[in-house]
């Protein structure tokens, strides 16, 4: 079978949302395929001085960068207008520059953000395009929560690409009540080897202040609205008061971090809370395995990165009863779901989960068959499968 030349623009590491994690996965896997694979992907400056990390370990993956003045993280709020007109130029130059040299099968647009660039290059060109759909910029077009002249723009930009993938089926129904039809779902993908069970890092333990039979509650995001990481912080003052053994540790940054601490020292609970920051996505796993529960409030997601790495390291994952949450979680069985912004019902489950460690170990094995389903080497197979009809399609 012949290898498909593929030429990639979206998000990659160090980028830290989860479509450039996903996608640096399937990247990796259609090089493991045989195929060649360009990329094109934003860097900020203080990420370029350490030395693009990212394209230091993967020397197979032929990586241009552009350079942004900071990652943009929240597709669903717009970005200013300077920012997409730099964005829009440095793909523009980019693109038109690798086609010339060397003409890909197909275009995979990563994030839909990108669409408001990509498509009428590769129209131009004639050139297949295949459209990520991740999450919360399409849920944004999906519930109509932005002005109308950027959701009719968004809208027809994803009119122009040949076939869209969904990482979850209530995006793709969403968008097929919209009267798209080119759209299939391939789920978002979780490497079972990296984050599995394990023992809990005694090391990590002390560096973060937490002691040996502390249950540990754990929430990892880029802590931005759409997370909701504030109902975390309100729920527990009730939890901590009835089981002063929790204690709550936040992995990541964003917006949200400060407004976190100082709603923890307003209510009195900072003392069970640990803010670890950032963390290189290699060393996650350590984190997740620190947990007893990992629980997610988010108000809005596309398949959460976080749901299927909980419960493949075996964790209790308790999120907010939204339509991605059910695509994965039946309530009980292999996880558990609470009221979206409902705090008493989110301490009160909580406190359940805490206060019962037979729960938490049946409920977590289970999670970890249950991510078994969404290995990468499913997920290569299926985008290959569309990469060759999208290409083989152009041809005819």
């Amino acid at each position: 079978m012949r290898k498909l030349n593929l030429l990639y623009v979206g998000m990659l590491p160090p980028h830290p949302g989860g479509s450039g994690i996903s996608w640096s996965m399937l990247l990796d896997g259609f090089l493991l395929a045989g195929h060649d694979v360009r990329a094109i992907a934003p860097i900020t400056p203080d990420d370029l001085e350490q030395g693009d990390v990212f394209a230091n370990e993967h020397p197979g993956l032929r990586l241009q960068r552009y350079i942004v003045p900071h990652h943009f993280t929240g597709p669903n709020i717009p970005a200013p207008p300077e920012y997409i007109a730099l964005e829009k130029r440095e793909i523009t130059r980019l693109l038109e520059k690798c086609i010339e040299s060397e003409r890909p099968d197909v275009l995979v647009i990563g994030r839909e953000s990108f669409a408001r660039h990509v498509p009428d290059i590769a129209r131009r060109h004639g050139i297949p395009t295949l459209l990520g759909i991740r999450g919360n910029t399409t849920m944004a077009l999906v519930q109509d929560r932005y002005e109308a002249g950027l959701r009719a723009e968004y809208l027809d930009q994803f009119k122009k690409a040949d076939l869209m993938v969904s990482v979850a089926h209530h995006m793709a129904t969403g968008l097929r009540d919209l009267g798209f039809e080119n759209i299939e779902v391939i789920e978002n993908t979780v490497d079972t080897g990296l984050f599995c069970p394990g023992p809990r890092d005694d090391r990590l333990l002390t560096r973060l202040g937490i002691e040996t039979g502390q249950i540990v509650v754990a929430h990892v995001s880029n802590l931005k609205a759409a997370k909701r990481p504030l109902d975390i912080v309100d729920s527990a003052p009730v939890v901590v008061a009835r089981n002063p053994g929790v204690i709550y540790l936040v992995v990541g940054r964003g917006v949200f971090l400060d407004r976190m601490r100082a709603r923890c020292a307003e209510l009195g609970v900072t003392d069970h809370f640990r803010f670890a920051g950032w963390v290189p996505y290699e060393s996650m796993p350590r984190y997740l395995q620190l947990a007893d529960i990992v629980v997610s409030a988010s108000a809005t997601e596309g398949l959460s990165r976080v749901y299927l790495e909980s419960m493949a390291c075996g964790k209790l994952l308790l999120c907010s009863d939204i339509d991605p949450a059910r695509e994965v979680v039946e309530d009980r069985v292999n996880g558990m779901l609470f009221r979206l912004g409902d705090v008493d019902d989110l301490a009160g489950k909580t406190l359940l989960a805490a206060g019962d460690p037979s729960l938490r170990k049946r409920i977590g094995d289970a999670a970890r068959q249950q991510a078994a389903r969404f290995g990468l080497q499913r997920a290569v197979s299926a985008y290959e499968k569309l990469l060759w009809r999208l290409a083989h399609s152009r041809a005819a």
